[in-house]
């Protein structure tokens, strides 16, 4: 594959005719007709607009595209129009892209065009950004890459372009991938790839400073009142301040307050930032030995909407008891959160607190495996097809074990997003007794399914179903699912998407505490 696309690569584009138009005059004004037929609601008016455009200029890619997509269905009819053209055209590139749009998920089909398409004109950038789609999809990350890299090349004023190369280097390489990221905003200021690219930089580094860095940079580049990224990445960055340092959180949450017009999002940032400042006031009346105080300072105090981790206020509100003098309540609060979303803050202060009151790490770990077991529900059990050799596997098969139900399908993005942080976190753990069973809800992906996880997850073992029976058996109504179960096959755990450093974190103390259960 890698020699292929290094003749694809290679080609002759100094023979080669220009890939793609912007539109000449007259087809430019029948596509403009066209859109604008589209946004008043008559999509009938806009189809002979969108052809005469294409008629006007067969080049003019963004009119075949909106052409195509006015289609309800791929008729018969529309393909065999494309392969009339591009046989009276060989060449233009362009239908040849096209005809593997129509391709849909038929994605051989769809890749021969396309490789059609870069052998009439290498410096195709669309063309090499559709077979990095493809590449994905199979997981052949390095190939994938090296389209994207051509593609940004080809485009280097696209930052859509080059984000998408900077973002995609991730599977190879995540502190090349990181760098590019920062890149696309000192490539394209003032612009919402540049913010995008500097959100997913803080979003994947995982030391501290450098993660608070650069969302700083962020806010003073991108204004959140301006660019939708940014806001996104100040709502992250109160989630890093708010752990360590709530007076800095509440200065930002009154920062947004002022920047932002949308009244919901002002009252939004107004709760955040009363909560920071509950975190910082209970800590400073802690400080100076008002523990009641303290305490009374959270009475009320709830995590924030759309901010799901626990552990700030719930590790403040112990501080507070214990100051008060009321160990036990603080060591009750902690084993409570601890046993459902852990974390190494939470187990550590939640065994120095046990150890106040005399109890070992032993007996600290058996209150938290009580709370924890309270809440657990036999598995469903199943028997399903195995993708790499059809036998039949049963959940009962892996009695004994911890095991991890992942539902997905491989044109899911984050599923593909979700499942290489799996297999890392299966490679720390499967000589423990962990298995990870992953359910593709979508059986006519079959043929993209097998070999993505050969590339991307190949300890995760691959299993057929349907959506429906995700569904009824599991309950399953977004993708991609996830069920954690015990020794005994009971689900203990519900995880969210496992993509970012402290997803996976938790995922991993969640096994942890499961393998270490002793029956």
């Amino acid at each position: 594959m890698r020699a292929i696309v290094l003749v694809l690569l290679a080609g002759l584009a100094s023979q080669a005719p220009p890939p793609e138009s912007a539109g000449t005059p007259a087809a430019k004004a029948s596509f403009e007709a066209g859109i604008a037929a589209v946004r008043s609601g008559d999509r009938e008016k806009a189809m002979p607009l969108f052809r005469a455009a294409i008629e006007a200029d067969p080049r003019f890619a963004a009119a075949h595209e909106q052409f195509i997509d006015g289609h309800d269905d791929v008729t018969s009819d529309l393909v065999e129009l494309y392969r009339r053209w591009a046989a009276a055209h060989p060449d233009n590139a362009v239908y040849e892209w096209a005809l593997a749009k129509l391709a849909g998920k038929d994605w051989r089909t769809a890749e021969t065009h396309l490789r059609r398409a870069v052998a009439i004109s290498p410096s195709f950038a669309r063309a090499y950004q559709d077979l990095s789609v493809i590449a994905e999809l199979r997981g052949e990350n390095q190939t994938r890459v090296e389209y994207l890299k051509k593609a940004s090349e080809l485009s280097p004023s696209d930052a859509g372009s080059f984000f998408q190369y900077a973002s995609a280097m991730k599977a190879i390489d995540q502190a090349a991938s990181i760098r590019l990221l920062k890149d696309v905003a000192g490539r394209f200021p003032g612009t919402d790839r540049g913010a995008q690219g500097l959100y997913w930089a803080a979003y994947e580094t995982t030391d501290l400073p450098a993660k608070l860095a650069i969302y700083e940079r962020l806010r003073a580049e991108f204004a959140p009142e301006t660019f939708s990224w940014s806001e996104s990445g100040m709502s992250d960055f109160f989630d890093v301040l708010v752990r360590v340092d709530p007076a800095k959180a509440r200065a930002l949450a009154a920062d947004m307050q002022r920047r932002i017009a949308s009244r919901s999002e002002q009252q939004a940032w107004g709760e955040l930032g009363a909560y920071a400042g509950a975190l910082a006031e209970s800590a400073a009346l802690r400080a100076n030995g008002a523990g009641r105080a303290a305490v009374q300072r959270l009475d009320g105090v709830k995590t924030p909407r759309g901010h799901m981790d626990p552990a700030p206020l719930t590790l403040a509100r112990a501080a507070a008891l214990e100051a008060a003098g009321d160990p036990t309540a603080a060591y009750a609060s902690l084993t409570d959160v601890t046993a459902k979303t852990p974390s190494d803050e939470l187990i550590a202060e939640t065994t120095r607190i046990g150890g106040v009151l005399k109890k070992s790490p032993a007996a600290v770990a058996a209150d938290v495996r009580a709370v924890r077991e309270a809440g657990a529900k036999p598995a469903p059990p199943f028997t399903l097809p195995a993708y790499a050799d059809r036998k039949s596997v049963s959940l009962a098969d892996y009695q004994g074990h911890v095991v991890l139900i992942n539902f997905w399908y491989p044109s899911c993005g984050p599923c593909r997003a979700e499942l290489p942080v799996l297999q890392r976190v299966l490679d720390k753990y499967k000589d423990r007794g962990f298995v990870i069973l992953a359910l593709n809800v979508l059986p006519e992906e079959a043929d993209l399914a097998v070999p993505y996880l050969a590339r991307n997850a190949p300890g995760v073992r691959s299993l057929e179903t349907t959506g429906e029976w995700a569904d009824q058996a599991y309950g399953v109504r977004g993708i991609p699912s996830n069920f954690l179960l015990d020794r005994d096959g009971r689900i203990v755990f519900r995880p969210g998407v496992i993509r970012s450093p402290r997803d996976q974190r938790t995922l991993e103390l969640q096994i942890e505490s499961l393998l270490s259960d002793v029956r």
